[in-house]
């Protein structure tokens, strides 16, 4: 498993998460090539967590979200050149925004003809858990 982060601080727990998970992970500073699957865990407004941080809230704008869902875009445009053919390009946030979640797929899909949604899921919080979205897109043979 190759990881990448434009702030490779957020990364530093990564190899102690990978070995507890008996997984082989090089994180990389810029990615190369091309991968079958692509995650991007990508910055988001953290709604799905206001239970636990309920100041986050009171921190997000319109014009926050905005800036938020063009950062969104952006960073899935760029992971489309990091997907092989036919391979599989996984999209995550802790938001239960629909601009930060299913219209950012529906806009996603608009821009790049081919590309197929698989299937995307809200996960609601709840039993102690926070609320998240993902979905898989598919990237044309």
């Amino acid at each position: 498993v190759a990881a990448h982060d434009a702030d490779p601080r957020r990364m530093s727990d990564l190899p102690a998460r990978a070995k507890r998970a008996g997984a082989r992970i090089q994180a990389v500073a810029s990615p190369k090539g091309v991968y079958d699957l692509v995650l991007c865990d990508v910055p988001c407004s953290g709604s799905g967590a206001w239970r636990r941080s309920p100041e986050g809230k009171w921190r997000l704008t319109p014009e926050r979200l905005d800036e938020l869902t063009k950062v969104q875009a952006g960073i899935l445009d760029i992971a489309t050149h990091l997907v092989t053919p036919g391979g599989v390009l996984a999209y995550a946030t802790c938001s239960m925004l629909a601009a930060e979640n299913a219209a950012q797929i529906e806009a996603f899909l608009a821009r790049h003809p081919g590309w197929s949604l698989e299937q995307q899921r809200q996960f609601l919080p709840g039993d102690g858990g926070d609320g998240f979205f993902s979905a898989q897109l598919r990237r044309p043979d």
